[in-house]
């Protein structure tokens, strides 16, 4: 198979039912339930370790916020800094150079 074959059209829909299903009236229903399912498993991961990652950093602002206003809010500002140069950094990786 090659693989203009195997690359779907963008204009596909990505359910479509056959015949009998059409005639039965639960087909799509079904079908959407089975997808969804395949989703959440596959972003179920994604999803934790995202909530994972945001709670270790809201417990370390919580932490610090025991010392005072003026440390939590340092600590805050470090962390929105890092986080932003962080992903500023990760997007500028993944553009191609140019020549």
């Amino acid at each position: 198979m090659t693989q203009e074959q195997s690359m779907p059209s963008m204009d596909a829909p990505l359910l479509t039912l056959t015949g009998t299903e059409k005639k039965q009236g639960e087909g799509m229903k079904s079908r959407v339930w089975t997808e969804v399912k395949k989703q959440l498993y596959l972003a179920g991961p994604l999803v934790a370790g995202q909530l994972l990652q945001n709670i270790v950093e809201m417990i370390s602002i919580m932490f610090v916020g025991h010392l005072g206003k003026l440390p939590l809010a340092g600590a805050s500002v470090a962390s929105s800094f890092a986080t932003v140069t962080g992903f500023s950094l990760l997007v500028g990786f993944s553009h191609e150079p140019k020549e």
